[in-house]
């Protein structure tokens, strides 16, 4: 527990460095600009508006991860991803610089409101510059894999009547029934009163992909993938269970198992 308090410490101080030095790169601007209207800056105050500002930048930090982990920058449909991702960006974009404005109106200058030009100016002086560098910020941590998830090990389940332990390397697949998981393992079904989301934030994402909007399968027990008529696929596990997949999730699945398969085959050393 205190290595992952560590972690996250660590991982914070370097979102909030980011946001320092970004800051800090706009001030020579900033300096030039307050001169050329008669009003230079003050030391502790712009010290303290930038310690704010990059408070408030670190807020976006869980939400920007969130995104990249439900859409990563990686893949069949990282076009798609990154299109989610600039959107997503643009609107914190905008709420950052509205709050901020609220904050620099009650803080700074002892108002109640900022007026509707404080905020069309900010807005057109910063919009694009405080997106860019949220995209850049996503980019990072999809990278770095800041704040990585705590992925268990094992999950309490009843197995006749007796309060035991699966092993989650062991699962073959997830089925959600209603407010339940099924947990298939070993030949047998385990059921988990949990969602589906819930569930899926416990397990190894790199192992575990959705192939259906209600079923997640471990890609190293694939051995074929089959076509069907409708475009939907019929997946072949060990054990010879087949499981249906959704078209939707067709392309994605393919691309993870073919990564799969490659990254999982052993060449022959060559030997003069």
């Amino acid at each position: 527990m205190f290595k992952d308090f560590a972690a996250h410490l660590r991982a914070s101080g370097c979102v909030y460095l980011y946001w320092i030095v970004f800051l800090l790169a706009l001030e020579p601007g900033n300096v030039l600009h307050a001169m050329n209207l008669g009003r230079p800056l003050e030391f502790d105050t712009e010290a303290l508006r930038i310690c704010l500002a990059a408070l408030l930048a670190c807020s976006s930090a869980p939400l920007l991860i969130a995104l990249t982990r439900r859409f990563p920058l990686s893949g069949v449909r990282r076009a798609r991803h990154i299109a989610i991702h600039a959107t997503g960006a643009a609107a914190i974009a905008f709420v950052l610089i509205v709050i901020s404005c609220f904050l620099a109106a009650w803080i700074l200058m002892s108002k109640p409101l900022p007026s509707m030009s404080e905020i069309r100016g900010q807005l057109a002086a910063n919009q694009l510059l405080l997106t860019f560098a949220l995209c850049a910020f996503a980019v990072l941590s999809h990278v770095l894999d800041l704040f990585p998830r705590r992925v268990a090990a094992t999950i309490p389940v009843k197995t006749r009547g007796r309060l035991g332990h699966l092993d989650l390397a062991t699962i073959e697949w997830i089925e959600s029934q209603g407010n339940y998981v099924a947990l298939h393992a070993g030949g047998r079904s385990h059921l988990v009163r949990e969602t589906m989301q819930g569930f899926a934030r416990r397990i190894d994402p790199a192992r575990f992909v959705r192939v259906h909007r209600r079923i997640i399968v471990d890609i190293r027990r694939v051995l074929e993938i089959r076509p069907l008529a409708n475009g939907d696929s019929s997946l072949v596990l060990q054990g010879g269970h087949t499981i249906r997949a959704s078209r939707s999730y067709r392309e994605a699945l393919i691309a993870r198992w073919r990564d799969h398969f490659e990254s999982s085959v052993v060449l022959p050393r060559n030997e003069s």
